[in-house]
């Protein structure tokens, strides 16, 4: 049977990657709330170190780029000195920059997937290392997107990262059960957060079956389901939070 949503992370290590705001604050924040303790990756030290501050005791921040692969040694050796181990990681960094296709940079296209999509691989990598130290296993959570589901004009790029997460999830799932270590990819839809600000949300509303924009919250509690012993039969699933939009 499972804890309490109050306890039931307790003892629990998580890294959260890009979780000074929006989508990954949230997760982060709902983390602390069930007991875990956590780490938080981001780029702007000064966002992270106020984010982290504000999460309270049971958060740390280190500056990290997701898609370096030596940051991501000392986010990790930063982890298992500060906290012990990992058993909690979250995919979450990444960027969005419309452009269309044939004006598209490389550099652009290249950035992005570097982020996203390398960044989780390099994340996955090294924390199930991490994991195996205690071997206890643990959960993977990729944060992809509806735009990892279906196409979307101008933004071809993002497109190839997050529908690389959403089967990256499902292949490392296949490889990494016999450890108990569960993978999966949560793909949200329009969330208020800075990555949506542009939008008329009132427009967008009427394209949503629940008629409304998701909050990040919402996204964290389905992480929280999979980060616990709630989801502990659940891998290789990919779960939209988009009040609706894709079943259309």
């Amino acid at each position: 049977m499972s804890s309490s949503r109050a306890d039931e992370l307790s003892g629990k290590v998580a890294i959260v990657t890009g979780g000074s705001r929006g989508i990954g604050h949230a997760i982060a924040g709902a983390f602390c709330t069930a007991g875990a303790r956590v780490l938080i990756t981001g780029r702007n030290p000064d966002a992270g170190e106020e984010a982290a501050a504000a999460l309270g005791t049971a958060a740390r921040f280190i500056a990290a780029d997701q898609g370096d692969d030596e940051d991501w040694q000392r986010t990790i050796a930063t982890a298992l000195s500060e906290f012990g181990r990992v058993d909690i990681f979250v995919s979450n960094a990444g960027i969005s920059e419309p452009a269309p296709t044939p004006q598209m940079s490389l550099e652009k296209f290249r950035e992005t997937n570097r982020i996203s999509l390398k960044g989780a691989f390099l994340g996955l990598q090294h924390c199930v290392r991490a994991m195996r130290l205690h071997g206890e296993g643990g959960s993977v959570i990729l944060i992809s997107s509806i735009v990892g589901k279906v196409g979307v004009p101008g933004l071809i790029h993002y497109s190839a990262a997050k529908g690389g997460l959403r089967l990256m999830a499902k292949a490392a799932a296949l490889e990494l059960g016999p450890e108990k270590i569960r993978v999966n990819s949560i793909h949200p839809g329009m969330i208020r957060t800075d990555m949506t600000r542009g939008f008329d949300e009132a427009q967008m509303a009427a394209l949503i079956p629940l008629g409304r924009f998701g909050e990040p919250n919402e996204v964290a509690d389905v992480a929280l389901f999979l980060a616990s012993l709630r989801g502990q039969f659940v891998t290789g699933a990919e779960l939209i939070v988009d009040g609706g939009w894709v079943s259309q």
